[in-house]
């Protein structure tokens, strides 16, 4: 089944699958798809905008989907530290900025609740890291919510470091970053085979 999962860039018809999973990665809520009609709120519509147009940090230009034959079942959100600012600013004022200019930066990574533990989350981070590395990234960095274990046990386990705790949107979170010079890092499969699902 791990060989069926397909990782692609994302779309603008992806829009309503990337939308409820963007909101679950910035809520720490896993969710599943179709959201039923009373959890369907004005941020979740903001994001399907943001995402369906070009050049802000919410575009499907800056994600990678998963996918399982043709269902969306999980997504991530990353871009260059230095087009952290122009993004930003293409979205509104009230973005902050979390990446440094030497950092490829992992906004939101999130997998549909029924699809966790099944090494999705990880693939998409190693999809991340090819990115950085294609990018000439020195370094990947992210923040997590503290107490989201399940997030910081999968970080850990693929050799990110705490490097600084800090608040993002009047929340405790931690940053962690993880070296991609010299080449590959063990990215050789046999860590975190039991795929936990992670939200940043």
């Amino acid at each position: 089944m791990r060989d069926s999962i397909q990782i692609r860039p994302a779309q603008p018809g992806d829009a309503e699958v990337a939308a409820v999973l963007l909101a679950s990665a910035y809520t720490h809520t896993p969710v599943t798809y179709p959201l039923r009609e009373e959890h369907e709120n004005g941020w979740i519509k903001r994001l399907q905008d943001f995402f369906r147009q070009d050049g802000n940090r919410f575009s499907y230009q800056n994600i990678q989907i998963a996918e399982q034959g043709t269902e969306v079942i999980g997504l991530i959100l990353s871009f260059g530290g230095r087009d952290e600012a122009r993004l930003n600013a293409a979205a509104g004022s009230w973005l902050k900025r979390e990446a440094k200019d030497d950092e490829w930066y992992v906004d939101a990574l999130a997998v549909l609740k029924n699809w966790g533990r099944k090494g999705i989350g990880t693939r998409l981070l190693h999809t991340a890291e090819q990115q950085a590395r294609q990018h000439h990234y020195p370094k990947i960095a992210l923040n997590v919510a503290q107490g989201n274990k399940q997030a910081l046990d999968l970080y850990t386990q693929l050799h990110y470091v705490i490097t600084q705790q800090t608040f993002l949107y009047q929340r405790p979170h931690v940053r962690m970053v993880k070296t991609l010079e010299n080449g590959e890092q063990r990215n050789d499969g046999n860590v975190s085979e039991d795929g936990k699902a992670a939200w940043t």
